[in-house]
């Protein structure tokens, strides 16, 4: 079983502000080769990493300032393609600019890869919802609403349609598309939807639940969850609407630190997901890839910083926290790739049209 080869992550980037919105043009298949040795140890990449820093504003004028941040649009024209969009959100309160390193490193496997910047609070909705009457239904309700823009729970969330998710992701794509037609990110969207067959999903914390819901709801390529979802159901139970799946259990990847606060209900989530049937918690730190092909990754690594406290819940993913060795390789770099299908053979993807 083989690996790509590491990128220098704090190498240069291709970086193009974009200005103004256009329509979609029509759908163009990615097609890039593979360049030679990528699979080999080299520490250097064959060429940069294409990088566009997109604000939501300028790809549709209905969008406002709600959740204040850019788009991130990764590509690595020097990788071979999988015809695969990444969509990462970030966590509560934050943007796709603090989660650069795994985006790089999705670009890096072969994916267009997207931080996608959407209404990811203030509030936090453990701490609106924690407390409710209903937890189950204040999570589940105002997930939808930031999902699709539907009121639902104005008392936590009041998020308009065109601020939802499934509008600021196409106007994304539609956006990318006419701007850099030549990079295919219209590949991803079909009658102006996203082609969710050919899209994996992933978040952090917040946008790792709004990952979940989308995979509840559509089916996708892989849901790759970090630190998430925490929804807390009672006292250790996961929230109930995180059963009943569109997409099957065997394409949900997870990854999370044995001492983040919110563990118990994310590793219940995770067994609600049917996570467990592929193999128990594994540690990355302490077992080789593929790590008995299990779906649940368990790390105790020491946060950057030091401290468990401060550093567990964002050690698995958020630049600012996840361990990196001394050369400055995130050191969960190989749990990343495992979750995100760089392993050979992998039979997770749905190739059929949508």
């Amino acid at each position: 079983m083989r690996y790509r080869s590491h990128s220098t992550l704090a190498g240069l980037v291709a970086l193009t502000t974009l200005a103004g919105c256009g329509e979609s043009g029509r759908a163009t298949q990615p097609r890039f080769e593979r360049a030679p040795g990528i699979f080999s140890d080299r520490s250097e990449s064959p060429a940069p990493l294409v990088l566009h820093i997109v604000a939501p504003q300028t790809t549709d004028p209905a969008i406002d300032y709600q959740a204040p941040g850019n788009h991130y649009a990764w590509l690595d024209t020097s990788a071979q393609t999988n015809h695969k969009l990444l969509v990462f959100m970030p966590g509560n309160g934050v943007t796709p600019a603090l989660y650069q390193l795994v985006q790089q490193e999705a670009a890096r496997l072969g994916y267009h890869v997207i931080g996608l910047m959407f209404v990811n609070g203030p509030p936090s909705l453990a701490a609106a919802c924690g407390a409710a009457a209903d937890p189950n239904g204040c999570f589940e309700d105002s997930r939808l609403e930031i999902l699709d823009g539907l009121h639902r729970n104005r008392s936590v969330v009041n998020v308009s349609v065109p601020n939802s998710i499934y509008n600021r992701l196409p106007k994304l794509l539609e956006y990318l598309g006419v701007h850099h037609p030549e990079e295919g990110w219209s590949w991803f969207l079909a009658r102006g939807q996203p082609r969710w067959r050919r899209i994996a999903v992933s978040g952090h914390s917040q946008g790792g639940g709004q990952a979940a819901l989308i995979a509840k709801l559509h089916l996708v390529a892989r849901v790759v969850l970090f630190s998430s979802v925490g929804d807390r159901f009672r006292a250790t139970g996961a929230t109930p609407w995180v059963g009943t799946l569109a997409t099957p259990s065997a394409r949900y990847w997870g990854l999370v630190h044995d001492r983040d606060p919110a563990f118990v209900p994310i590793h219940a989530s995770w067994d609600l997901l049917g996570m467990a049937a592929f193999g128990g918690d594994k540690a990355p730190e302490t077992t080789e890839a593929p790590y008995g092909f299990t779906h649940m990754l368990v790390t105790d690594l020491v946060p950057q910083g030091g401290s468990f406290i401060a550093g567990a819940h964002g050690a698995p993913v958020f630049d600012a926290f996840t361990p990196l060795s001394a050369d400055g390789t995130p050191l969960l770099r190989d749990a990343w790739r495992y979750m995100l299908g760089a392993q050979e053979g992998d039979e997770g993807e749905d190739e059929s049209s949508d």
